[in-house]
């Protein structure tokens, strides 16, 4: 049975098995047999991000994710995560710093009302526009996150390959009272290939669409974003980042 557990304000730290590398410095956390779920603060283009849980899982392969933006701000390869300004003495910065070869994505909101397909796409939600309900935990303790934010409940799964060779994302919504977009990836060129695979940047990495997505491309002041619908209602997407 899944175990649902609220999300507050304290740092939450799983049960999960783990290794710390208690040296003079750095505090390096190594995740086990299961993944690892971890609460901080984090670095992230320029800003200290206070809502943030970062994933690591035994394929090494992990994730930090927005809690008050519904984002999936990056993921990596290799080792999972240095908490030394967190564990070590009084820890007063609470900054996580991600291991291994990370790629940043976006800080903005993955879904969005937008008055037609070619509006601005917002870069956050107003805090008391999201509103935390909790996250539940699969059979393999990986996290799904449920908010409500531009009129819709929202259920986020991220959950990695068991060769760790992508990520899939899994969004839905319901009770949603018009039509909604998630953007898939931002970039400064995205270039459709084949098989529902765009190539995103200059081959950073690549999204794999369902064929029934109806995913787009369009051109922005600032590059260019991959966009699908969401339908009024109840609606659900499935993609997969590789990278």
């Amino acid at each position: 049975m899944c175990k649902r557990i609220m999300c507050s304000l304290a740092f939450f730290f799983s049960c999960a098995s783990y290794t710390l590398a208690q040296t003079a410095s750095p505090y390096i956390l190594t995740v086990g047999s299961k993944p690892y779920l971890l609460r901080s603060y984090l670095m992230f283009e320029g800003k200290k991000r206070t809502h943030v849980i970062s994933v690591g899982t035994p394929e090494k392969v992990s994730y930090s994710y927005d809690l008050k933006q519904g984002a999936l701000l990056q993921v990596w390869r290799g080792q999972f995560i240095d908490v030394t300004e967190m564990w070590k003495d009084r820890g007063e910065p609470q900054l996580a710093k991600p291991l291994g070869n990370v790629l940043p994505l976006s800080a903005a909101p993955a879904i969005a009302t937008l008055a037609d397909k070619d509006a601005a796409w917002p870069d956050s939600i107003a805090f008391d526009d999201f509103q935390n309900k909790a996250y539940v935990l699969d059979k393999n303790r990986m996290p799904t996150f449920l908010y409500s934010s531009n009129g819709a409940d929202v259920s986020d799964k991220i959950a990695v390959r068991s060769d760790g060779a992508s990520i899939d994302r899994t969004i839905s919504v319901s009770n949603s009272k018009g039509l909604l977009y998630c953007r898939l990836a931002a970039a400064p060129v995205i270039k459709a290939a084949e098989d529902n695979i765009y190539s995103v940047g200059n081959k950073a990495y690549s999204v794999k669409v369902p064929a029934d997505a109806k995913a787009f491309i369009r051109t922005t002041k600032n590059g260019q974003e991959l966009l699908a619908p969401l339908a009024k209602g109840t609606a659900s997407l499935t993609y997969s980042l590789i990278w």
